[in-house]
């Protein structure tokens, strides 16, 4: 077993097709999408559930997406197989748009409790109801509870953070009073709107000043934590694992789940053990000697900096590999 990643919970990727096209969404035009599967395969899912869940006590199992309810039936074997494996807490999050008639949106409500989801976050703000109609969302909402779903709650994205006064947040604030009225549902923690994708183009205004060296640590930025103390794998449409945003450790089409996950060694893996040792500036010293310098422009982050540093020096390793093959 790995010291460095215990693992306690699992995100799915199910898809990242979405019917909407948010202008803070993390990833970019449709092009970046299709580089994947339409959606992670069912039967894979499943069993990395079951072995996963048999080995280790998982606290909590998320499906998201894109937008995942396009694939339902992908949705609900996921988290019927974690609901047998005992795992408590089993979550979906959706922008709320599965169907328009008011009894296809309640059946597939049902099925969600019936294969075991117990928490849905709705994503709602001034991005999402650009393109989803707040009634489509409204009727989605009173089919969970009615449904028996306790734990549903509202899952803002907000720029710079809750707090600033901005033309976004205003509409955004506007739209959760507007669902106060209606529907007895709580106000979840939401997010904040990270510099990556979309969000670079619409939000240019609100991101932060670019800098050459960021300062901040993995565990510091939302959704990381150290590489050396993992808890949360992330599952890919096409079965990747990773354990950070695109650090890949393996692929269940290729490797056992419990065999990647078992065979972690972050300092057996060149980039992770100088991020460990040395941080984001030992990451920079060891890229340099793979050719690869820090872009003049600086980052708005560690995780742009890390992220952008690791995809060039696995360009250069495989145009190396590509020359010699020729």
């Amino acid at each position: 077993m790995s010291r460095y990643l215990i693992v306690n919970r699992i995100e799915f990727v199910v898809t990242y097709l979405c019917n909407s096209r948010c202008r803070h969404c993390q990833l970019g035009e449709i092009e970046e999408r299709t580089q994947f599967p339409s959606h992670i395969d069912k039967d894979v899912a499943v069993e990395i559930v079951r072995k996963v869940g048999r080995k280790y006590r998982l606290k909590s199992i998320m499906t998201f997406g894109g937008e995942p309810l396009l694939y339902p039936e992908i949705v609900y074997a996921i988290h019927k197989e974690a609901m047998n494996a005992g795992i408590p807490i089993r979550t979906v999050i959706t922008n709320g748009f599965w169907a328009v008639g008011t009894e296809e949106i309640q059946e597939i409500a049902d099925n969600l409790v019936k294969s075991g989801v117990n928490h849905v976050d709705i994503s709602v703000d001034c991005f999402h109801q650009e393109f989803v109609p707040l009634g489509i969302v409204k009727k989605a909402a009173k089919s969970l509870l009615k449904a028996g779903i306790v734990n549903v709650s509202w899952d803002p994205c907000w720029v710079v953070s809750k707090e600033h006064d901005n033309p976004c947040n205003q509409k955004t604030k506007a739209i959760l009073k507007e669902l106060e009225k209606d529907l007895p549902i709580k106000e979840g923690a939401g997010n904040v709107a990270q510099p990556e994708g979309r969000a670079v183009l619409w939000l240019k205004d609100f991101l932060p000043p670019k800098t050459r060296m960021p300062r901040e640590k993995c565990g510091d930025i939302p959704y990381t934590e150290q590489l050396d103390s993992v808890k949360t794998i992330y599952v890919e449409p096409d079965g990747r694992i990773a354990v950070c945003k695109e650090f890949y450790i393996g692929n269940v089409a290729e490797t056992d789940i419990i065999d990647i996950i078992e065979k972690y060694d972050p300092f057996k893996i060149p980039e992770a053990k100088v991020i460990i040792e040395s941080g984001i500036e030992g990451l920079t010293s060891w890229a340099k000697t793979k050719g690869v310098k820090p872009d003049p422009h600086g980052y708005y982050d560690i995780c742009h900096m890390c992220t952008d540093i690791r995809k060039r020096v696995n360009w250069q390793q495989l145009l190396k590999e590509s020359s010699r093959k020729s």
